[in-house]
């Protein structure tokens, strides 16, 4: 049975009603936190007990449901007066309409279907129903005229039609609804339009960057535990080292040896906020995320692609042309001042791959052209680093599992952190991370999550480690050094952790559409995009290159 919420998602958006009640989506923006706490006087009282208002008696959260309707819902009030007349009372939290002009058609509806299921269940249909606006603090009568019903019982007929089909929805007429929707980021009206030709630049829709904070924890023996909605840090003796707030994390992240309750776990769970664990040496080692996500159409999506050799293989020249590029890129910044004829060289080798690269007639010939590729790239990355830099940072090669020097140090820490972000948004957008198309997929290792983290090395990690190198924000006591092994010690790794985080939330302009948006924001874009592909809603995906 379809929730008579969704009935008014539908005359809002039909799009909107697919993504939500189809493919179970969801994300909150700032009206529908606003709206769901208003909600709480409403959703808080006991169902069973009916209370005395003034000359009518009230009944708050009552259920109703029918199998003739095929529709579901719970009435916020419904109010009783003298003479047995009932009628429900849907709260909004915005302001009410002006004098001269009703409610909104998809309010309407929605009120007039919770009257169809009184009516369902034996209680006396009611001529009228009313709409509270908290913002107003005022009510407004609806008349369920004939047409009203009318319209009404076909919009449930509508909605049982969609909810059998798998085919996503065309996009609303008016796009202005679409600002103050919460599903934008994942709908995508303006880029999808931008993809198919329809136009040439896409108007800034969704927001530009991501909401809430990150809650880093890498203090060796810290302890987690909940006290009235925020989550208090403790030192091994008993100290209190910091605190946030749940409704303001979107994640957190533990390094090392750092205990966390199970009241922690399960409020991080029920308020879809995933906990990532890194050990003590910043390497990523996993993710304890809410249930799996509702999108089950997406992943079969992924794995039919997946287990399609030549799909599949599409996509992966689409990473190494992107990452090839971006390297490219990145080398000609740092070596623009004194280009020598050594430099040009590089420059046009990795150009040259680049042309081989849409050509490639197999998995292991792209491999050895990205192998080059990054051969010329970090045999020139110890020149982008100031000459002063290089007598402690200095860089013959790259090297890792573990890093011998302070500059790889800086680099694999970077990269850690990216999968373990490009890991939690594959999830949070719908993905199984361990299912790529590049990356072969091995025990443990989020292939899908380093096929789009490919996209990002170079213009997050390696350049936000170039400039704070340069700058002078590492020294040589932010590492820990021993036996040809070289990490960050917990100093370096707070300097470092600023550092990332800032450079996530720097503003770009998208080389595609043409608006600006964070790093952060446009990773998830990046996952929201390659669904839409699976899912045949757009017609070509592409990477994302710096400029």
């Amino acid at each position: 049975m379809i929730p008579v919420s969704y009935l008014n998602a539908y005359v809002y958006c039909p799009r909107r009603f697919f993504l939500e009640h189809n493919q179970g989506m969801f994300e909150d923006n700032a009206h529908t936190v606003e709206g769901r706490s208003l909600h709480r006087v409403v959703d808080g009282k006991d169902p069973a007990r009916a209370s005395k208002k003034g000359d009518a008696i009230h009944r708050r959260s009552v259920s109703f449901s029918s199998m003739s309707l095929g529709i579901t819902g719970k009435l916020d009030l419904l109010e009783e007066k003298e003479g047995s007349v009932l009628y429900p009372v849907e709260y909004k939290k915005s302001k009410k309409p002006p004098k001269d002009r009703q409610p909104w058609l998809n309010d309407q509806i929605q009120v007039c279907a919770q009257s169809l299921l009184m009516a369902e269940n034996g209680l006396p249909m009611p001529e009228k129903a009313y709409i509270y606006y908290i913002g107003s603090k005022a009510r407004v009568e609806v008349s369920l005229s004939e047409s009203l019903l009318e319209q009404t019982k076909q919009t449930i007929a509508q909605c049982r039609l969609i909810s059998r089909s798998d085919i996503l929805p065309p996009l609303a007429d008016n796009r202005n609804k679409c600002f103050g929707c919460s599903l934008n980021a994942i709908c995508l009206p303006e880029e999808e339009d931008v993809s198919k030709g329809r136009k040439t630049n896409a108007r800034t829709i969704i927001p530009m960057s991501m909401d809430g904070d990150i809650l880093y924890v890498d203090t060796t023996g810290a302890y987690l535990n909940l006290s009235s909605g925020s989550i208090i840090i403790t030192a091994p003796g008993g100290m209190e080292i910091g605190n946030a707030s749940i409704e303001q994390l979107r994640e957190i992240v533990l390094f090392g040896n750092v205990q966390t309750t199970t009241q922690v776990l399960h409020t991080c769970m029920k308020n879809n906020i995933p906990v990532h664990y890194l050990n003590f040496y910043g390497r990523y080692v996993g993710t304890c995320s809410p249930m799996l996500h509702y999108n089950g159409l997406l992943r079969e999506a992924q794995w039919k692609a997946h287990f399609d050799k030549l799909l599949s293989f599409e996509y992966s020249k689409i990473i190494v042309f992107s990452k090839l590029v971006n390297m490219r890129t990145l080398m000609m910044r740092y070596l623009r001042e004194k280009r020598t004829d050594k430099d040009l060289e590089s420059f046009e080798s990795i150009k040259s791959i680049n042309k081989q690269v849409m050509n490639a007639e197999n998995i292991q010939s792209l491999r050895g052209y990205e192998g080059y590729g990054a051969k010329i790239y970090f045999s020139r990355f110890g020149d982008f680093i100031k000459p002063e830099k290089q007598s402690f940072f200095k860089f013959s090669g790259r090297n890792r599992r573990p890093p011998r020097d302070p500059a790889n140090a800086l680099l694999s820490f970077g990269y850690s952190l990216l999968a373990k972000d490009c890991t939690g948004t594959a999830i949070r957008v719908g993905f199984d991370p361990f299912c790529g198309f590049y990356h072969v997929m091995k025990y443990g290792r989020p292939s899908l999550a380093l096929d789009i983290m490919e996209f990002f090395r170079q213009p997050i990690v390696d350049s936000m480690v170039l400039t704070a190198v340069n700058n002078g924000v590492f020294r040589e006591n932010d590492f820990y050094q021993f036996q040809n092994t070289c990490y960050l010690n917990e100093k370096g790794r707070k300097k470092f952790l600023v550092q990332y985080e800032m450079r996530k939330r720097d503003m770009i302009t998208h080389p595609k559409f043409h608006y600006r948006l964070s790093y952060e924001r446009t990773i998830e874009l990046q996952f929201r995009l390659l669904g839409k592909s699976l899912l045949n809603e757009i017609d070509n995906y592409e990477g994302f290159s710096i400029r």
